[in-house]
């Protein structure tokens, strides 16, 4: 199995880059958020901000190990014998360790300009992203790196971890470039 993790901040391009990769490449694609919303699901909670999204991913990897959300998408995964994947929202080093143990592992950092990636949260309008800029800035800077929990979200520790970087500050096409080169 072939896995590409895709990590990077609130609303830099994960998912566009996702999609390119599945149309043009013949990717499957897993976010590890699935697993997060899957325990939602089971705790009947139906009523979530992005806020709630970070705490019980943070709770797993607390009770589970820092690579718990990656363990439990590979797991998946091959049980699915998925060939090629994209693995989006890799959001702690432990899930970068674990994902390292397996071969043909390769991460891909994606940056945009935070008033870029506020834009396009307030236009994709998912009903758990934030509303305004003091509720983006929140999130967005817990996101980034909690200091203080070392099994909490660490999105730029992930990056730094990177093999590829893209800067996507500009549209669509620039963008698909990028991914091609990549390829």
């Amino acid at each position: 199995m072939k896995i590409i993790g895709v990590v990077g901040p609130l609303a830099c391009g994960k998912g566009v880059v996702a999609e390119y990769l599945i149309k043009n490449k013949g990717f499957a694609s897993f976010s590890l958020s699935t697993i997060v919303h899957d325990e939602l699901k089971k705790s009947g909670v139906t009523n979530f901000t992005r806020t709630t999204l970070q705490d019980i991913g943070d709770k797993l990897r607390m009770r589970e190990g820092d690579g718990a959300l990656a363990k439990r998408a590979v797991a998946i995964l091959k049980e699915k014998e998925v060939e090629n994947v994209i693995i989006e929202g890799i959001r702690n080093p432990g899930e970068v360790e674990y994902l390292r143990t397996l071969p043909h592992f390769y991460l891909i950092a994606i940056d945009s300009k935070r008033e870029l990636r506020y834009d396009r949260v307030i236009k994709r309008g998912k009903p758990w992203d934030p509303k305004d800029w003091e509720s983006f800035e929140k999130v967005d800077c817990r996101d980034q790196g909690d200091k203080q929990n070392k099994s909490g979200q660490q999105v730029l520790a992930c990056m730094q971890l990177a093999d590829i970087k893209i800067e996507n500050n500009g549209d669509l096409a620039l963008l698909n470039k990028e991914i091609e080169k990549i390829v």
